[in-house]
């Protein structure tokens, strides 16, 4: 652990390394451990000074895991960007740039190939086609995905927050059978007129626990005749524009134990549909609007209900 600015520091050979909130120092001393697996900085965002993290990070071919979040990367051509010497630590599993304030992943990315974690969240929005079909380890990616998203066959993947709806409706849904966990938000930056969700293009995510929805149209019903049912959803997040929750959204979602609705203008009392999910323990009601004076709650209704939030 390096986070005494005055004590001596030695770590030819440890294999795990923790910088606490001096990185520019630790990288001015010049390092050397070539045994190194995981480097990790913790601390408030800092800017990166010269050019000491390419000449280290060079020979660090045995690294797995690297994060770097908070640290602020210099501006090339007039953007800041990730140095390339990260494309060449081929043996990568997790890969943090999460408040790094990036607007872009380069193309080098799609070396590492055996990437299992990309964390790039709390940058601004990522516009630009993103490549990571060679990355079929994948099992988590989280960040700000505007444009389109390329990913292949990666069967493991189990975490994707946030995709815009846009590249959503690009994506071929089937090969996510084992995503958890989804995140999908409607983007200024993109086109959106002809693109709608609806519940069908959920209905191959066999394994979804908890999704979030940040859009602006979305039909709360399937345009099958057979209903679409998310049996393993345990918690939900909805930021929509939605007058009136189906009827039967015990039936949509038998397994829900957490609901949260955002900026929803509902015309209609919600709380007839809403207390007949059996499992549902934690209600929340965001920012939300409702045309009536009242809303009614049966005495039968929400037997499992724990917490109710009107905010």
């Amino acid at each position: 652990v390096y986070d005494d600015p005055v004590a001596q520091y030695s770590s030819a050979t440890c294999r795990r390394e923790v910088v606490h909130h001096q990185i520019n120092r630790y990288l001015s001393e010049k390092h050397r451990n070539k045994r190194m697996r995981s480097f990790l900085f913790f601390g408030g965002s800092e800017d990166l000074v010269g050019r000491d993290f390419e000449t280290i990070y060079l020979k660090l071919k045995l690294l797995r895991v690297l994060d770097l979040g908070g640290v602020r990367f210099p501006y090339e051509e007039g953007k800041k960007s990730l140095p390339e010497v990260i494309g060449d630590l081929i043996q990568l599993r997790y890969l943090g740039i999460a408040d790094t304030f990036l607007s872009n992943l380069p193309s080098f990315i799609s070396n590492l190939r055996f990437l299992q974690t990309l964390d790039a969240s709390g940058n601004e929005s990522i516009r630009q086609t993103i490549d990571l079909r060679n990355l079929t380890s994948l099992r988590h990616v989280i960040g700000k995905f505007v444009g389109e998203l390329l990913i292949g066959d990666t069967v493991n993947l189990q975490t994707l927050r946030s995709i815009s709806s846009y590249s959503w409706s690009k994506l071929n849904h089937e090969v996510f059978i084992n995503l958890r966990d989804l995140e999908i938000f409607d983007s200024k930056w993109v086109d959106q007129r002809g693109v709608s969700l609806d519940l069908s293009s959920f209905s191959k995510l066999k394994n979804l626990r908890a999704l979030t929805l940040k859009v602006s149209t979305f039909k709360l019903s399937s345009e099958s005749e057979e209903t679409v049912r998310f049996q393993t959803l345990v918690e939900l997040t909805l930021r929509c524009d939605i007058r009136r929750l189906p009827k039967d959204m015990d039936v949509i979602f038998p397994s829900l134990e957490s609901l949260t609705l955002v900026r929803l203008r509902l015309e209609e009392d919600p709380m007839p549909a809403l207390e007949k999910l059996q499992r549902l323990e934690d209600l929340s009601l965001t920012n939300c609007s409702y045309s009536e004076a009242k809303m009614s709650i049966s005495a039968q209704g929400f037997s499992r209900l724990n917490k109710l939030e009107l905010f």
